[in-house]
């Protein structure tokens, strides 16, 4: 079963770097150092922070952006090109395709983050303002959550088009990032069950934001970090699971 997916996820990765997605880096590279020059006017110190909180930022982002490019699409793809009906005549479950799927999708985020991390950390060098061992606790918080939208990206496509997949990984992309938000401020007794229920589907996303902290200098407690990698791993594979039980049920056409 391992081997199976490891092989799909292989596959997956080398299919996705030849869509030329590493021009995403390039244009990480021109807006980073072109905002390292918009902000020279600013005070050392804040110019400093400003420039490290906007990288960090603009991983997650332009990660983002490609799972709604390519994730989004991942399944669809193989239908309309016929090669899913090869692979499943193989003994290969649904179940293990679309964690290859995933798993190369997220293969492929890890090579974009490492090489966007490797140019903020140049950016940050050049500039003179020094690389920090600490944003790479932020980078690998950004990577888990990628996880989880990559997982809710290959959860919309087995089911609609690449269009309507993308829009609703973006939907609950933002509505990640505020249900912490929305949480605090329910105060409605009756709206407990709703929120509490909301929690359960909607991803919280807050917890993989460490960017304020590492560039403010806060000490991020490791508990902290493996609490948000367990909670990625099975937010993940919960998804993963129903999107299989979704994709059983479906006529391949």
């Amino acid at each position: 079963m391992l081997r199976r997916i490891l092989t799909l996820a292989r596959w997956t990765t080398v299919e996705m770097l030849r869509e030329r997605i590493l021009y995403v880096v390039l244009l990480f590279a021109v807006v980073l150092v072109a905002s390292s020059c918009v902000l020279s006017p600013l005070a050392p110190g804040a110019q400093r922070k400003v420039v490290a909180d906007f990288g960090l930022a603009s991983i997650d982002l332009l990660g983002v952006l490609v799972i709604l490019l390519s994730g989004a699409g991942l399944v669809r793809r193989e239908i309309d090109r016929r090669s899913l009906d090869i692979i499943l005549c193989r003994p290969v479950s649904r179940l293990e395709y679309l964690l290859g799927k995933c798993l190369g999708l997220v293969a492929t985020l890890v090579v974009l983050v490492l090489a966007m991390t490797l140019v903020l950390a140049l950016t940050l060098t050049v500039s003179g303002f020094g690389w920090r061992a600490t944003y790479l606790e932020a980078i690998g918080a950004t990577v888990l959550g990628l996880l989880v939208v990559a997982s809710l990206a290959v959860l919309f496509s087995t089911f609609t088009s690449p269009t309507l997949a993308a829009l609703f990984t973006l939907a609950l992309y933002a509505a990640g990032h505020l249900a912490d938000t929305v949480v605090r401020l329910a105060a409605n007794p009756a709206l407990g069950d709703l929120v509490e229920a909301s929690r359960l589907v909607v991803p919280s996303l807050g917890l993989f934001n460490l960017r304020g902290a590492v560039v403010h200098g806060v000490a991020v407690p490791p508990a902290q970090l493996i609490g948000a990698a367990a909670y990625a791993l099975g937010y993940s594979l919960a998804v993963l699971y129903a999107a299989s039980v979704i994709f059983r049920r479906r006529e391949l056409r």
